[in-house]
């Protein structure tokens, strides 16, 4: 009888890897549990239903099972919760994406500040300055992809252009409003300066409705792809709450739990924005409301990352800076160069090498005492066999033995 091939077995070359925005539909979709709950544990050890610790976002704990997959902790993946917020907040990582977009877009059609009618573009009186851009975008993006530096230049210069004293009113015969000059006050606040010097500041929720009506076929200017991005999903409306796993808490010798910085974080988002939907429903004062959003706004911020500049880092109550998800991979003790390519393993030293006159201009010498003591593991096939004998024969005391 034929044995039946897994397909899940088959060896598969990938061929591209896309990185892109996560949708708010796809977060709640990824999503195990929403988080409403800003305390942990109860009295009896056992977490909340719907807090931070809730076991449908994994275990840690021998013997418990995870509520969402079943298995035990070694086992079990963990899984994403999500918060949903009162009020949208502009993700810290996306402001400067987002100030190019205010400034290529007009503030009232939304569309981009390029001329549409033939003949508008100086270098190429057949097309309009939309094809022209569009075609060298796309001729960039095949020649040398979308990280390359020509690519980076020409989104500059489209914002350039777009944001210069010439566009001050949109150049779209339907629309025609006048444009402001969009102002980026450290870390996420943005502002709209007018021709006769009045500015008023935009809000997260100004800002997502702007963003949901540029075309997706604009998109294409800011440097977005269209297939699978939208530049409104840089204005949060659900955050994304890391697994259990990513933020074990640990039990102290005298039996206190000490939760993780990240989870110390989300409870004060979580308390924050309880309170902005309490004093919502009770119809507060509009400037409570926004002196919450502002501080719902910083807790994401520094939770993000807590070395932003122009706003004060979040502090534990000994002092000490929390250590956020941008801490956390970043820099020499980062995720990256410290757990990652740099570990403490066997059969690896530290040494002096240094390139010789006497030496190959591919090799490079190791001190003896280094050299002596690392081994290589070497298989022995057919055709070194003769060569790894005399080595054997050798002994440790002559080089190579």
């Amino acid at each position: 009888m034929a044995k039946r091939l897994d397909a899940s077995k088959i060896p598969k070359r990938i061929s591209s890897i896309r990185f892109s925005l996560m949708s708010p539909n796809e977060i709640r979709r990824l999503s195990a549990v929403e988080v409403k709950t800003a305390d942990t544990y109860k009295d009896d050890g056992h977490a909340f239903h719907q807090g931070l610790m809730d076991p449908q976002m994994g275990v840690i704990e021998p013997g418990i099972r995870c509520e969402t997959c079943g298995n035990k902790h070694d086992e079990c993946p963990s899984h994403f919760g999500h918060i949903q917020l009162e009020l949208p907040v502009i993700h810290v990582g996306f402001t400067n994406l987002v100030k190019n977009c205010l400034k290529v877009t007009c503030n009232k059609c939304h569309r981009v500040l390029l001329h549409e009618a033939p003949g508008t573009h100086p270098h190429d009186q057949e097309k309009s300055e939309q094809e022209y851009y569009r075609d060298r975008v796309n001729d960039i993006l095949q020649k040398h992809g979308p990280g390359s530096p020509e690519f980076k230049k020409i989104i500059k210069d489209i914002e350039r252009l777009c944001s210069s004293k010439k566009r001050m009113v949109c150049p779209h015969p339907s629309c025609a409003s006048e444009q402001g000059k969009i102002i980026l006050e450290k870390p996420t606040t943005f502002k709209e300066k007018k021709e006769d010097k009045s500015e008023h500041k935009l809000n997260a929720r100004d800002i997502r409705e702007w963003l949901e009506g540029i075309p997706s076929d604009d998109l294409i200017f800011i440097g977005m792809d269209k297939e699978c991005n939208r530049p409104e999903w840089t204005v949060m409306r659900v955050l994304p709450v890391p697994p259990i796993t990513v933020r074990p808490s640990i039990t102290l010798e005298s039996g206190d739990r000490s939760e993780d910085d990240l989870t110390h974080k989300l409870v004060d988002v979580l308390r924050i924005n309880q309170r902005l939907r309490e004093n919502r429903d009770q119809g507060a004062p509009q400037l409570i409301v926004e002196d919450l959003w502002e501080l719902l706004q910083y807790h994401i911020t520094t939770y993000f990352d807590n070395q932003t500049s122009g706003i004060p880092p979040a502090r534990h109550r000994s002092g000490r800076p929390l250590k956020t998800l941008t801490q956390r991979l970043k820099g020499k003790e980062g995720r990256f160069r410290s757990n990652l390519s740099g570990k403490r393993v066997n059969f690896c030293a530290r040494s002096v090498i240094s390139p010789d006159p006497c030496l190959g201009i591919n090799e490079v010498g190791v001190p003896e005492m280094s050299a002596k003591e690392l081994t290589v593991p070497i298989r022995v096939t057919r055709r070194n066999r003769e060569q790894l004998r005399q080595m054997v024969l050798r002994g440790p005391d002559v080089n190579p033995g």
